[in-house]
């Protein structure tokens, strides 16, 4: 009689994620953390798209933002916690209003 093994499943299993994630998120400093890259992700993803939808440059948006244009390289890079006046004329150099809103949860 051949014995068989079963072959680990090589990828990622939803449950186990969320499950870790839920661990994660009941630590405090992580999600503080957590939120505040969040923010930036979104805030970079819609000023890139954005520029693709205006044929924007970097050097030409951080001219119109009033900005460095290698400070605006390291924002959208994700390598540069920026100050909000900065994310402020960023958007205003897209044609947009950066706003700040509160989401109230159960944490």
């Amino acid at each position: 009689m051949k014995k068989t093994t079963k072959k680990a499943k090589i990828g990622t299993n939803s449950h186990i994620h969320n499950d870790i994630f839920k661990q994660i998120m009941k630590n405090k400093k992580a999600m503080e953390a957590y939120d505040a890259e969040s923010i930036m992700f979104d805030f970079i993803e819609k000023v890139k798209a954005e520029m693709k939808k205006k044929h924007l440059t970097n050097y030409a948006l951080a001219k119109k933002a009033q900005i460095d244009h290698q400070v605006l390289a390291r924002i959208l890079n994700g390598q540069k916690n920026a100050e909000l006046a900065t994310l402020a004329k960023v958007a205003n150099g897209i044609g947009a209003r950066l706003k700040m809103d509160f989401i109230f949860t159960d944490r």
